[in-house]
């Protein structure tokens, strides 16, 4: 898929509809740019939720559970 776009004289490009929805963007979304020999590559920068898909545990807890594990730890982090 090929889109000739405009650049402006500030760098800003308009990315088109068809583009942004492919690659789940909708709102302001920061990118990373990479020169590559004579291209320029721009690729959505993903997020901390986007990334939590990929550290799933086996271990389930509720978020009472969490809570609680998470005032222990800072109950006893405080008194080292």
């Amino acid at each position: 898929m090929q889109h000739i776009v405009s650049i402006t004289n500030r760098g800003q490009i308009s990315i088109p509809v068809s583009i942004r929805k492919a690659f789940g963007i909708d709102g302001a979304t920061k990118a990373v740019l990479e020169k590559k020999g004579d291209k320029m590559i721009i690729k959505p920068q993903k997020n901390f939720w986007q990334l939590s898909g990929g550290m799933k545990s086996k271990i389930k807890l509720t978020d009472k559970q969490l809570r609680v594990a998470r005032d222990s730890f800072a109950t006893s982090w405080a008194q080292e």
